[in-house]
């Protein structure tokens, strides 16, 4: 059993061996293209309300194929933009009863350009919401675009800075009532 490894392992060099041999020598052949790295890179799903919450209020059934569309909406909104420095960090998704949307984005530095914040979080909220009940959700969709830069600092779940200041200066929790503030109806 081992002779016929040791074989099959020489055979494997000699055919390497043997391929190396046809290339031609002297010449400057082209390095393959690379493939060009995608323009938005979803990383991960960001769950800001526990699990019971989400459960309660949205169906799975109907909360993934909405993430998976926002997903392609805002990839097809950034190829679509002017190429710019990398960045990475989060994009917040409310979705309300009523089947109403909204985006934000959180990024760490260099910040991205005001335009494209807008194309994007535009192109989410173009993509029919899910219907939830009993009170708002909020998910996040952790990316890289461009390449990717620094992500946000502090929290693993980063907030918009303006969405402190509808903290008490005690702190405060993501309820149904920090989200009513952040987005009055």
């Amino acid at each position: 059993m081992k002779t016929k490894a040791a074989i099959a392992s020489i055979m494997a060099a000699v055919a390497v061996g043997a391929l190396a041999a046809c290339t031609p020598r002297g010449t400057d052949a082209p390095a393959p293209a690379e493939a060009p790295a995608d323009v938005w890179v979803r990383k991960k799903v960001v769950l800001y309300l526990p699990d019971r919450v989400m459960k309660e209020r949205v169906e799975i059934a109907d909360l993934s194929p909405y993430l998976t569309a926002v997903d392609e909406a805002v990839a097809a909104a950034a190829r679509a933009q002017p190429t710019q420095e990398g960045a990475s960090g989060m994009m917040l998704l409310m979705v309300k009863p009523g089947e109403r949307s909204r985006a934000w984005i959180v990024t760490g530095e260099p910040a991205m350009q005001p335009q494209i914040i807008e194309a994007l979080t535009g192109a989410a909220k173009a993509v029919p919401a899910p219907s939830v009940r009993q009170g708002p959700i909020l998910v996040g969709l952790q990316f890289d675009v461009w390449g990717g830069g620094a992500q946000p600092e502090g929290a693993v779940a980063p907030i918009p800075r303006d969405w402190y200041a509808h903290f008490s200066e005690d702190g405060g929790v993501l309820d149904d009532d920090f989200m009513a503030r952040v987005w009055p109806d």
